[in-house]
């Protein structure tokens, strides 16, 4: 099960609340949760780094710009840290309470998940030669969209492709393609290798459920580039 990012506030106010009241739960609750002196004393130490460089970038009619440089990287490496314990000591502890959590306003896993259904359609594809014998995927929910997305009900994106010399033609369907990949981002890369540069890479794409495969969305049209 993965850990939800978001759970950390974005604005440097909710932030400096939030990490406020963790620690504080963390120090009270430390010896019942079964966390180890050091961990809770790292962490507390990092707040009392963190709590005055907030407090002078807070106040803009004095605070400097090596002040706010400060306070931003010491923040970004507590966010970090705070993420990293939380996943280690608190979001999976069998010793913590879900009604804890949600004090800390940490994210409460969903033990019950709600099963994922039928995935319609086919991601949008932008392919790009870049040279060496690789080819840049760029996946996406709509089509001419900004930037890569992956579908909410899929668990990867799947290309199955073959590579053609100058001339000849490629197979007309997506299970006669000899070479497959998996991606479980929405932006990545296949390596067709140098030594086939200037020969065809066609490959169709499809959304994918892969503990679900009969749940996996259509295939796309056979789609080309020119490898570099």
């Amino acid at each position: 099960m993965t850990i939800q990012k978001r759970y950390v506030p974005v604005k440097d106010k909710d932030f400096a609340v939030f990490q406020g009241n963790l620690v504080d739960q963390v120090v009270t609750n430390a010896p019942g949760w079964g966390i180890p002196a050091p961990s809770v004393t790292a962490l507390s130490a990092r707040r009392a780094e963190f709590e005055p460089l907030f407090a002078i970038a807070e106040k803009k009619t004095i605070r400097r710009s090596a002040d706010v440089l400060a306070y931003r990287e010491c923040r970004k490496t507590y966010e970090k840290e705070i993420r990293a314990f939380a996943k280690a000591w608190l979001m999976f502890n069998p010793l913590v309470t879900d009604e804890q959590r949600r004090e800390m306003a940490l994210t409460v896993p969903d033990k019950n998940p709600t099963p994922r259904g039928k995935i319609s359609g086919f991601p949008y594809i932008y392919l790009k030669a870049v040279g060496g014998g690789s080819i840049e995927v760029r996946a996406q929910l709509e089509k001419d969209a900004t930037r890569p997305s992956m579908h909410p009900l899929a668990d990867a994106v799947e290309c199955r492709y073959t590579l053609v010399p100058k001339g000849e033609m490629p197979p007309d369907d997506p299970e006669s393609m000899p070479k497959t990949q998996e991606s479980k981002k929405a932006l990545f890369s296949i390596h067709c290798g140098a030594k086939n540069a200037g020969e065809s890479f066609w490959g169709f794409f499809r959304w994918v459920n892969l503990t679900r495969p009969d749940n996996s969305g259509d295939w796309s049209k056979a789609l080309q580039v020119v490898i570099a």
